[in-house]
């Protein structure tokens, strides 16, 4: 009898364990998906710039130049959330940029977007103290602006330092050794953005590359766009895109 009982007990515990684990797996939540891997369903932009390719999105082509920059942009809007996906550039020259947009609107009338943008790529130094209150020690060669944030295209363009030249701003410029230190210049990098309120931070390959606390008064509500900068031929691909909503 008393072996019944503990047995009897035994199973009851394992009963309370599996409903215990259950309901912490249901509890979790991987994220949403913005990107099926087969289609560009859910995301608006050119179908000549942007195709899929591979399980990836990719923007540009190793042929031709691009004009201008395009976006392709989700169809739904996102506040506070946390952005997570893989990105890569396919390049013989390391003059190259693109970016995620983030709380973003397209421009009436562009082919341009407002908003942040957690910029990858690089940029001509000499150009980060025109954009930024920032001046690299070195002003020759490029730049790599992996990490850093930018905000452009706000019709208050009193926010941007130079609008005569383009309505945008880099409001913190990663840190140059630490990016060539975690960036992956001919592979995949993980970009990691987190927009809660006011607070966002953009992280690279797990390292966090800036903290930045608006205090102006822009929308916290917008789409996710993937750029494809204009310049030489390139690529740019993008992949397992999954956010979170806060």
């Amino acid at each position: 009898m008393r072996l019944y009982n503990n047995v009897r007990r035994l199973l009851s515990l394992a009963v309370v364990l599996c409903f215990i684990v259950l309901f912490i797996s249901c509890g979790k939540s991987d994220g949403l998906k913005l990107f099926n891997g087969k289609s560009l369903e859910g995301w608006e932009g050119s179908n000549t710039i942007f195709r899929v390719e591979k399980g990836s999105i990719v923007g540009g082509n190793l042929k031709k130049s691009i004009d201008k920059s395009y976006y392709l942009c989700t169809k739904q809007k996102y506040q506070n959330f946390e952005l997570k996906l893989s990105s890569k550039f396919i390049t013989s020259d390391l003059e190259i940029n693109g970016g995620i947009s983030f709380r973003a609107q397209r421009v009436p009338h562009s082919n341009e977007v407002m908003g942040y943008q957690a910029d990858i790529g690089y940029i001509d130094a000499s150009a980060i103290s025109l954009f930024s209150d920032f001046t690299p020690k070195d002003t020759s060669g490029l730049y790599p602006l992996w990490g850093s944030l930018v905000d452009e295209n706000r019709p208050n363009t009193s926010r941007y330092p130079r609008p005569d030249i383009f309505p945008v701003i880099i409001y913190k410029v990663a840190n140059r050794e630490l990016i060539e230190e975690i960036v992956d210049s001919n592979g995949w990098n993980e970009i990691h953005i987190k927009a809660n309120g006011p607070d966002i931070e953009i992280k690279i390959n797990g390292i966090s590359t800036v903290k930045y606390t608006e205090k102006g008064d822009v929308p916290r509500n917008g789409c996710i766009c993937l750029q494809t900068h204009s310049g030489e031929p390139y690529e740019i691909w993008y992949k397992n895109i999954v956010i979170n909503q806060l």
